[in-house]
């Protein structure tokens, strides 16, 4: 189901996509929009759509809807940190505002943020250094407006690997990937 919205929230179209996944809405003019993307058992999706200074005839959005089932584990892409740093950096920053949209539309999921290190460094302070970076992108998260109960901080230090090179064999490439943070379902 996709749904055409004033940027008030006013419903003023809706439609079911075909077997194809297509939709279309008659759009006026010098207006805006937000589109919702839904369908049961899959992450609700929006976009913004514009038609101001806008002369071509069509206009396409595409949605890419993602099974939300609880206790699935979704990677956060470029959610990545500098050796040794917790801070959210700008290139994250853009990936945690698109996960903060998905929370917006999805306001009865809850969510666990988890972040990861690298296996370089001792095991304790990795576990810690990876709290603090769960813990720095949840009050990134609940600063943009989603309620606190609703995200969980969890740091594994450099237990969960996504890259299982031996540690001195890893590249920073790879060394980079093992620093992440990632989100687990907890509840739809």
């Amino acid at each position: 189901r996709v749904q055409l919205r004033d940027l008030d929230g006013q419903l003023l179209e809706e439609t079911i996509t075909d077997g194809e996944g297509r939709y279309t809405f008659a759009l006026k003019g010098d207006r805006q929009y937000r589109l919702t993307a839904e369908k049961e058992n899959f992450f609700r999706q929006s976009a913004r759509l514009s038609t101001v200074g806008k002369t071509e005839a069509l206009l396409r959005t595409d949605f890419r809807l993602y099974p939300l089932e609880v206790d699935q584990v979704v990677r956060l892409d470029n959610i990545y940190y500098d050796l040794a740093k917790w801070n959210i950096r700008p290139d994250a920053a853009i990936e945690l505002d698109k996960l903060v949209q998905t929370l917006m539309d999805n306001p009865t999921v809850t969510i666990e943020l988890s972040s990861h290190t690298d296996c370089r460094g001792k095991d304790a302070y990795n576990l810690s250094l990876s709290e603090k970076r769960a813990k720095s992108a949840v009050e990134y998260v609940i600063k943009k407006g989603i309620e606190k109960h609703r995200v969980l901080s969890k740091g594994y230090g450099e237990t969960k690997p996504v890259e299982t090179c031996a540690c001195e064999q890893c590249n920073d490439d790879q060394h980079q990937r093992n620093r992440r943070t990632e989100f687990k379902v907890l509840s739809k």
